[in-house]
């Protein structure tokens, strides 16, 4: 989650002639459905294009599938899927990959986009999403966090704060020590599965969805960029999400924030790790970059899984102040350092 970390980023207008669909896993989601619907036809109206929509219903006992099959919009073509997975396969990431790959089916070609039933997208989010992928990106992770009415149902989240200032100052240190052409500051370190987009062809390029039953929208961001191809962390696309803290998949955004809610001393984000681990990684990953011309994610990701020190370590609440003392200083040091650079070069 981003909340305080939002860019107001101005959207290009996207091609809109591309045609769009979007993948929505649902499991009892009859309070929210048709907020989630009501918002993406806005978004669609927004661009100025008209939004496939699949809504993938799971083992549901209440009248979500009804709802979203009752639901109307000029803007919107939307699919109802209403089905039963065998318990093993009853996770967000099976659930979200089969929207996925019905949506894929609904195209010959253009964008997929991935959102939560719970979650409502911003105006300009379909938008957003369109301007990265014409301005270069295979794929897009957005920004999801909570409106003001939701947070205010929340209870006090000490030092929080704290966490989501440090994500930002890491996603820096990333830009100053291997800056990504295609993934320029400012961005952040997230991949949420209720902010995603990614064209059909790259999709299909690496498999689909991960079906992983957690983290599926990580797994896919590794996939991405396992298989060489442009991610892009972009502030543009925003979507607010409920702060419910009894949610519908198991280690979900959800429990990230029933954790936070009930124990103080819960473990801050897995995108997060100390500053020295992350500059000793980021120095790694760009000498490995530079070393690869082709070929770079696969040997990065062989690299991650196959060394031991490249474990990641998880940042606790009580270590926060020190860490972003820390990584504001690393970043004094090496904006200097860029600046003085850039001063010395011969002009050209």
């Amino acid at each position: 989650m981003a909340r305080d970390m939002t860019v107001t980023v101005p959207a290009n207008r996207p091609a809109l002639s591309r045609a769009v669909a979007v993948a929505v896993p649902a499991r009892n989601e009859a309070a929210l459905i048709v907020p989630c619907l009501a918002a993406l036809a806005r978004s669609a109206e927004d661009a100025g294009l008209r939004a496939k929509v699949v809504i993938f219903v799971n083992n549901s006992s209440d009248t979500t599938a009804a709802l979203a099959l009752k639901f109307r919009a000029p803007a919107l073509d939307v699919t109802v899927i209403d089905a039963v997975l065998p318990p093993a396969l009853a996770h967000a990431g099976s659930a979200r990959r089969a929207a996925l790959d019905r949506a894929a089916a609904l195209l010959p070609d253009g964008v997929l986009l991935t959102t939560d039933a719970d979650s409502r997208v911003d105006p300009a989010w379909i938008a957003a999403n369109l301007a990265e992928i014409d301005a270069g990106a295979d794929a897009v992770a957005g920004v999801v966090t909570l409106d003001p009415a939701a947070r205010a149902t929340l209870p006090p989240l000490p030092g929080r704060e704290l966490e989501w200032r440090l994500a930002g100052l890491q996603a820096r240190l990333g830009d100053l020590l291997d800056p990504v052409p295609h993934d320029p500051w400012p961005n952040h370190l997230w991949a949420w599965g209720a902010s995603l987009a990614v064209t059909r062809a790259a999709y299909l390029r690496i498999g689909g969805l991960p079906a992983v039953p957690l983290a599926e929208d990580r797994a896919f961001a590794a996939a991405i960029e396992r298989h060489d191809l442009r991610l892009r962390h972009s502030h543009a696309p925003v979507v607010f999400t409920s702060a419910r803290t009894v949610g519908r998949a198991p280690g979900g955004f959800a429990d990230l924030l029933s954790a936070y809610a009930t124990d103080p001393r819960a473990a801050c984000d897995a995108a997060l790790e100390p500053v020295a681990d992350l500059v000793g990684r980021l120095q790694l990953r760009a000498r490995v970059r530079r070393a690869h011309a082709t070929g770079f994610g696969a040997a990065w990701a062989a690299i991650e899984a196959g060394t031991p020190c490249l474990v990641r370590r998880r940042v606790l609440p009580a270590m926060l102040t020190t860490e972003v003392e820390l990584a504001e200083r690393v970043i004094s040091q090496l904006a200097a350092r860029r600046a003085d650079t850039a001063a010395s070069a011969p002009a050209a």
